[in-house]
């Protein structure tokens, strides 16, 4: 290392002094040597001097030996602490082990459930679900837009949702949008796209906190089709339409509402909402209300995992307000939609449902016989 390539360890008001820069390099050694006794006999210098030792005796020391032996070849020993616990050391790991006297504290309920209110939201979501039945008109209204084209839109709004990693809300608030518009205006075959993009953009700022897409990126996933202002007049006109209107419920929100109640394990619970997102693409199954959707998800997936019983009297029934006659006919049309998934040409869900993030679901196959009915369902 070059003369003036040395760095600067000390401060320089040292280096000036001992003239570090000016002499050779014996001499520019020498100096930094004693620049660090200086400065390590300063340092000892302002440190309080230090408090005598305990000493222990014979008896003692020998006892504290004894102690640090036993804990060396038994690791497994417990250790008392003053809060009534042990600490138990095994492998590195520290454990918390309980006490006879140690109680683990209650868990304390969320607030943001608000189970004080539980009935009544139930009850007004589900007036509310009955209310925002579609008139299944929509495709009698449209010229140039088919059942089809609808399920195309969908399972690539499906695949945009599932990229900008937003909340599931969002996707069945999009759906929803998109059924109400096509029952209220008549859409162009080249706008259709244009119409989806922008739904999608409407629920985003409904739902979403941190995740709303920028235009410039609706732009992009459209492959710029269509142009920023375009989109936002789009947007402008749905809202109109709907008269800014936007409040409605949704399958997903009901089964969040109906899990606890239905004691749904984490699985069974994704793949309920996977039989939910099945139903999204297909039209003839918005003839269903949220509520039915939600519970016939349930009924299914009880009867796939040999739950019994698949619809408790008392506690489903009571909850949502429909029987098992009720919502066998949807669960039917379930099932053979999960059936016939391999075969279907929109993968969009299924592909996302195979993720583990998503528990693999989808890789779950129902076998279908002859005479099937709901009673021999087995996977």
């Amino acid at each position: 290392m070059k003369a003036h390539q040395i760095p600067r360890l000390f401060c320089v008001a040292d280096y000036e002094k001992e003239n570090f820069y000016c002499g050779p390099k014996h001499q520019r050694v020498q100096s930094s040597v004693a620049i660090r006794e200086k400065s390590s006999n300063s340092f000892h210098s302002m440190m309080p001097p230090q408090k005598p030792q305990l000493k222990l005796n014979e008896e003692q020391s020998n006892r504290t030996r004894e102690v640090i032996q036993r804990v060396k070849t038994d690791s497994n020993m417990p250790i008392p602490l003053r809060n009534g616990r042990n600490l138990s050391i095994t492998s590195g790991i520290t454990t918390i082990l309980n006490n006879k006297t140690f109680q683990i504290p209650l868990k304390i309920e969320n607030p943001q459930i608000v189970n004080t209110y539980k009935n009544e939201i139930v009850t007004y979501m589900r007036d509310r679900s009955c209310k925002s039945n579609f008139k299944m008109i929509a495709f009698q209204f449209q010229t140039e837009i088919t059942e089809k084209m609808r399920s195309i839109l969908l399972d690539w709004l499906v695949d945009v949702h599932h990229k900008f990693k937003l909340d599931p809300e969002t996707l069945f608030m999009t759906i929803s949008i998109v059924d109400r518009v096509l029952e209220l205006h008549q859409i162009p075959k080249s706008k259709f796209q244009l119409y989806g993009v922008a739904a999608l953009f409407i629920a985003s700022k409904y739902e979403e906190v941190y995740s709303v897409p920028h235009v410039r990126d609706l732009v992009y996933v459209c492959d710029n089709a269509y142009p920023k202002e375009e989109i936002l007049e789009a947007e402008g006109k749905i809202i109109s339409l709907l008269s800014f209107d936007l409040l409605t419920t949704s399958p997903y929100r009901m089964l969040n509402i109906y899990q606890e109640t239905a004691k749904l394990e984490q699985k069974n619970f994704m793949l309920c909402r996977y039989l939910i997102e099945l139903s999204l693409l297909e039209y003839p199954m918005i003839q269903y209300s949220n509520n039915v959707l939600a519970s016939a998800a349930i009924y299914l997936v009880h009867k796939i995992r040999r739950i019994h019983p698949s619809w408790s009297q008392d506690q489903m029934v009571s909850i949502t307000g429909l029987n098992e006659i009720e919502i066998r006919t949807c669960a039917k049309e379930m099932c053979n939609l999960l059936q016939g998934q391999d075969k279907k040409q929109f993968n969009s869900i299924r592909k996302k449902f195979s993720l583990p993030k998503y528990l693999e679901v989808s890789k779950i196959r129902i076998e279908k016989r002859p005479s099937q009915n709901l009673q021999t369902l087995q996977y």
